[in-house]
């Protein structure tokens, strides 16, 4: 009888845990209106490569990246709403070396915690791949020759 009392807790935690939040709820919403309103990848040129180009490719941060790197990213990201939940748009940029060319540009919304109860576990999180808007942008640009 005594071990009844603790494991109806832990399951009522456990139920908790895996429930969404009204606040939750409500910033996944806005997630899902943003990814849907400007979200997801803009491809300005598109790149073909051979099977093994693709394979090989490495894109490094523009803060890495040397002369001999063909390609380079930049990424930024903007806290939209601080606190518990957080909300962030973030941005990934995608250039050719060699001229600077913007290839394609992917947005991404992502809400970060909200969760009951908080410092249990890692924050849970819903982005843009949830709503099933694409952010897959390597994919999008760099495409195989012939195919």
């Amino acid at each position: 009888m005594n071990t009844i009392k603790p494991l109806a807790l832990i399951l009522c935690a456990i139920s908790l845990t895996a429930c969404a939040t009204p606040s939750q709820v409500y910033w996944d919403h806005k997630v899902k209106e943003l990814c849907e309103k400007d979200g997801g990848v803009t491809v300005y040129e598109k790149v073909e490569l051979t099977q093994e180009e693709r394979k090989n490719i490495k894109i490094r941060n523009i803060k890495y990246a040397t002369e001999n790197d063909a390609y380079y990213s930049e990424f930024h990201s903007q806290a939209i709403k601080e606190g518990n939940p957080k909300l962030l748009k973030n941005e990934y940029f995608l250039y050719r070396n060699a001229d600077k060319k913007l290839l394609g540009k992917q947005v991404d919304y992502t809400r970060i915690g909200g969760d009951i109860p908080t410092g249990v576990s890692h924050d849970s999180s819903y982005s843009c791949d949830q709503v099933g808007v694409s952010t897959e942008i390597q994919n999008a640009i760099f495409v195989i020759k012939g195919e």
